[in-house]
């Protein structure tokens, strides 16, 4: 979701009154057209005989435009050209500027000397400039060597390159993916000398390349521009004022002020997703909206007038942009609000959806790729519901309830109701409780982000006194997560929806007919009743039908977030678990929901940090009798604190094999890869994942860790692979990545598949081709992502084959670690 609060202080003046302004839509054509051209460019690999064609009309019709409009002057023509040819003319012009600006933002890479080198993913040296902050990845990936320390994406500027004979100058988009702590302190603007190895970027077109960088840390060649290192310092001082708080407080109001979320809980962000309440772990709109009008209350009360009230709000706008770093909402409210500025000093204050609108033409032609930008559009689609149906929806309110219910009611109604078609096209369900979450959770964010805003002034000059204030943000903060958790604990406060146009289109459809039915009295009774019969219902009925977990259930796929975490029961209370995911907090919750208190064993089927990470959940909090291990050590980092964990639980660690077999209960198992490491292959930590077939009441699963094509193929090829692969429950390795090879999915012969993977996950997890695959082969995929925890279930003693269930009951409150 995104912001139901004030947007911008353009957005502040056009206040909802009983009459509902006129709105002036002239400007949405162009916006439109602009968006599609550039999301279709991008989204696609144009001709260039097409962007030659868009290139002429870009040129061409502006031309003749004015060249007539000379002619009629001269003429004294009293004739004007007929609305219908006019809106055509401008919507294939703005159509052919967005084809040519994302078809141009995609060509960095694709051919050229550069893409020479990045083809042949060639070691270089480079120059690069850092355009944004540092990433963390939330798992090791087998980085760059053996090193330990976390990994980050860093995206940059590539200015020069050398390799060998080849000398470059340019500029270029790249990603630098590296290792090391002191990597995560870079500040944007940062110029560096790399060396690493050139491969092709994974999803985004507009990045030429991206580069395996081998330092240990980085080179910096001279220092920030002030204003990021200003930044910098400030967001500094905010992350050590908010280090008293407790968590998840303490990360939560620096990504509330700033969008700095190196510290939030990702328990939390949890709860925020399934409350609808998604906008608040991150900067958006709405907290560029209450700066901005803060702005302007403290301008008009220095007695400044129209012109220097919108200058300063202006400069105050632009530096919090800086401060917060250029995030989609946050460059859609900043254009807008500077548009909207422009208008204000003109007086004109009241051209909300005019702003609205030419902000998205601008910002799709200069930033092509925010045309398929999730974030965009739900910001986009957000503030066009707060504009067009807020003052409508408040008019009808406020003469039945008060005014200040009223007004967030209305706002945050049209915000969720225009956001709900791109919501269901991603996947993420419908939302049952999201309108009253925010509704409650309204009155505490301008007092979060203004005391958050002071804390991260105050701190620059004098981190005492900040404190004081960071505590006295503490408690609207304590309030955000307390509606969070809350909200998120309700039994099924999302129903699933089908993703893709389908689900869009239907959205589309339900909320249009829902808008008509709303206008007559009558039916609005009568869905009104119907609403909570079905929410009464939903919270009592189902909760008792669809109890969790299947009282039959013999394996679980835990939501852990992106990673693997499998639980195969052994018998009452008792179960092996299978990998413990990144998050001890989440294995923990599904764990006691299943109501497991002994593992005879865990096994790792690697030691990435989202395989292994949450081991301190149940090492020395549940009886566990050993870690079994495979061979590989890597990364050696993991590979410690694997040793430390298991060392201060005194859970002895074992290493097991090809061919090596386990019996509790009854659970049978077999290693059956790999008999022979691999090295040099993209991952060796993932191509060496233990592949194990286990046997549970007649069922029979295949647990594959991450093992990619190259290991796939490698287990395979094996004696007798073909029948020893067969199962009835496949989990699809590596998250469901493209890295797949397809004999080695059809030799499964699996009726289902498992995925375990991360919502809104940075990878592109699951790949659609894994998917197609999967459903062309004739088998059910069930993921965690869209389907929660998933289960296993088979009566005992039966062999009758499994069915997978995918959790529709929410399991209990939400607490974060």
């Amino acid at each position: 979701m995104v912001s139901v609060g004030l947007e911008t202080g353009l957005a502040l003046a056009q206040r909802p009154s009983s009459t509902p302004p006129v709105l002036d839509a002239r400007l949405i054509t162009p916006a439109v057209a602009a968006w599609a051209g550039a999301a279709l460019a991008v989204g696609t690999t144009l001709p260039d005989a097409v962007l030659l064609a868009a290139a002429a009309v870009v040129l061409i019709v502006p031309l003749a435009l004015a060249a007539r409009r000379r002619h009629r002057r001269r003429r004294r023509s009293p004739v004007r050209l007929a609305a219908g040819p006019a809106l055509a003319v401008v919507a294939v012009s703005f159509l052919a500027a967005g084809l040519l600006a994302g078809g141009l933002a995609t060509r960095p890479g694709d051919r050229g000397p550069l893409s020479d080198l990045v083809d042949r993913q060639a070691t270089v040296t480079a120059r690069v400039v850092v355009t944004d902050d540092p990433r963390r990845l939330a798992a090791a990936t087998g980085g760059p060597g053996d090193r330990g320390g976390p990994s980050f994406t860093v995206p940059a500027r590539l200015e020069r390159v050398d390799a060998g004979l080849v000398h470059l100058r340019g500029q270029a988009r790249v990603v630098l993916l590296v290792r090391g702590a002191h990597w995560g302190d870079l500040l944007p603007s940062q110029h560096l000398e790399v060396r690493g190895r050139l491969s092709p970027p994974r999803r985004d077109p507009t990045v030429a390349a991206a580069m395996l960088v081998r330092d240990a840390s980085p080179r910096p060649r001279g220092e920030p521009s002030w204003p990021q290192r200003t930044a910098g310092r400030l967001r500094s001082g905010l992350r050590a004022a908010a280090s008293g708080l407790p968590q998840p407080r303490r990360g939560l109001l620096p990504a509330l002020v700033d969008g700095d979320v190196s510290a939030l809980d990702e328990g939390l962000r949890d709860d925020f997703r399934a409350a609808g309440l998604t906008h608040l772990t991150a900067v958006s709109g709405g907290n560029v909206a209450v700066v901005t009008a803060t702005a302007l209350l403290v301008a008009g009360r220095a007695g400044r007038g129209a012109r220097g009230r919108a200058v300063l709000a202006a400069g105050t706008l632009l530096a919090f942009v800086v401060l917060a770093r250029p995030s989609p909402s946050v460059l859609r409210a900043g254009v807008m609000g500077l548009i909207g500025l422009a208008a204000f000093a003109g007086g004109r204050p009241r051209a909300a959806l005019a702003a609205l609108a030419a902000s998205v033409t601008v910002l799709v032609l200069v930033w092509p790729t925010l045309a398929v930008s999730v974030g965009f559009a739900l910001s986009v689609q957000a503030t066009a519901g707060m504009i067009i149906l807020a003052p409508g929806w408040h008019a009808g309110l406020a003469r039945r309830l008060h005014p200040r219910l009223a007004e967030p009611l209305a706002v945050a109604a049209a915000a969720q109701i225009a956001c709900t078609p791109v919501i269901a096209w991603i996947g993420g369900g419908i939302s049952l409780i999201a309108i009253p979450a925010n509704l409650v959770a309204a009155p505490a964010v301008p007092a979060a982000t203004v005391l958050g805003v002071l804390t991260l002034l105050v701190a620059a000059v004098a981190p005492a006194p900040a404190r004081l204030l960071a505590h006295a943000a503490d408690l609207p903060c304590w309030w955000l997560v307390t509606v969070a958790r809350t909200a998120a604990g309700l039994p099924a406060a999302t129903v699933r929806w089908p993703e893709g146009l389908l689900g869009a289109g239907l959205a589309l459809v339900v909320a249009v007919a829902a808008l008509a039915l709303l206008r007559r009295r009558g039916a609005r009774r009568i869905v009104a009743a119907a609403l909570a019969g079905l929410l009464a219902a939903r919270c009592t009925v189902i909760e008792r039908v669809a109890a969790w977990p299947p009282p039959d259930w013999q394996v679980v796929a835990c939501e852990v977030g992106q990673g693997d975490a499998l639980v195969l029961r052994t018998g009452p209370g008792q179960a092996v678990l299978v990998d413990a995911g990144p998050d001890p907090a989440r294995l923990t919750r599904c764990l006691d929901d299943l109501g497991v208190r002994e593992l005879p064993a865990i096994i790792l089927s690697h030691l990435h940090a989202d395989h292994v990470n949450g081991l301190p959940g149940v090492l020395g909090r549940r009886r566990v009798g050993e870690v079994l291990v495979g061979e590989l050590r890597e990364p050696a980092g993991q590979w410690r604190l694997v040793r430390r964990w298991a060392g201060q639980a005194a859970v002895p660690v074992r290493t097991i094999t090809a061919d090596s077999q386990g019996h509790v209960g009854a659970l049978r198992w077999t290693v059956l890869a790999p008999r022979t490491l691999l090295h040099g292959t993209d991952s060796d930590a993932n191509n060496d994942s233990l592949v194990i077939l286990a046997r549970v009441h007649g069922v029979r699963v295949l647990l594959t860790g991450d093992v990619e094509a190259v290991g796939q193929q490698a287990a395979l090829g094996a004696p007798g692979a073909a029948a020893a692969l067969r199962a009835d429950v496949l989990k699809v390795a590596h998250h469901g990545s493209a890295d797949q090879d397809p004999d080695f999915l059809r030799a499964v012969r699996a009726r289902y598949a498992l995925i375990s993977v991360g919502v809104g996950n940075d990878y592109g997890h699951p790949a659609a081709a894994t998917l197609r695959a999967l459903r062309a082969a004739g088998v059910a995929v069930g993921r965690t992502d869209r389907d929660g925890a998933l289960a296993v279930t088979a009566p005992a003693g039966a062999d009758g084959g499994p069915s997978v269930a995918a959790s529709v009951v929410r399991r209990g409150p939400r607490d974060g670690p």
